[in-house]
Formats: structure tokens, C-alpha cells, sequence
């Protein structure tokens, strides 16, 4: 009987294991996918803007941005992405409670019955 318990526990474990690897290995790959995506939308848009004026600057400041957080994601990878959102969670929880409502409310707000 306690043989059995023992390599149920190992299987559960095991499979817990495989499941963790499989779920690592799926956010690695849609972390790459985002940041291709993010720095070909950054590349389209330096490409498509105008190059002075109020609009060329704020374009310029948009395409930056969208290249930083294309370059943030390919360093930090989704667990850096998670560790980070944690880190602000645990700093700001209140705060993070009231986005968390305020984004709710209007998600629910754009959905139509």
C-alpha cells in the first residue's frame, strides 16, 4: 500500500514536472512571438511617420517606446516579465486592486449582451 502511494506521488509528480516544462517552453515561444511582433511594428512605424512636426515626435516617441519594450521582453523573457509584475503587486497592492476593478469594469463595459 505505501508502494503505491510512493509512485503515485512520484507519477503526480512527474507529470506536474513535464506540465511546468511544457508551460515554460509555450511562454518562451509566445514571449518571441510578441517581441518580433513589437519590433516589426516599431520598424513599420519609424518607417511611416513624418519626420518633423508635433505628429513626427510623438510617432518618434511611440516607435522608442515600442522598440524598448520589444528589447525589455527578448532580455527579461516572460519569468522576468512575471517576477517583475510580482515585485510591483507586492509593492503597490491597493493600487494593483483598483486597476484590477477599474479594468474589469471597462472590459465589461465594451462587452455587449
Amino acid at each position: 500500500m505505501e508502494r503505491d502511494k510512493l509512485s503515485m506521488e512520484e507519477a503526480v509528480g512527474s507529470t506536474l514536472k513535464r506540465t511546468a516544462q511544457d508551460t515554460g517552453s509555450s511562454a518562451a515561444g509566445m514571449s518571441e512571438r510578441a517581441t518580433d511582433a513589437l519590433a516589426s511594428a516599431g520598424e513599420s512605424l519609424r518607417r511611416h511617420i513624418p519626420e518633423s512636426g508635433m505628429m513626427g515626435e510623438a510617432a518618434h516617441a511611440m516607435s522608442r517606446g515600442v522598440r524598448q519594450t520589444a528589447h525589455y521582453l527578448q532580455g527579461e523573457g516572460m519569468s522576468g516579465i512575471i517576477e517583475d509584475l510580482e515585485v510591483l503587486i507586492r509593492r503597490y497592492p491597493l493600487q494593483t486592486l483598483l486597476v484590477g476593478v477599474g479594468s474589469g469594469y471597462l472590459l465589461s463595459r465594451l462587452r455587449s449582451d
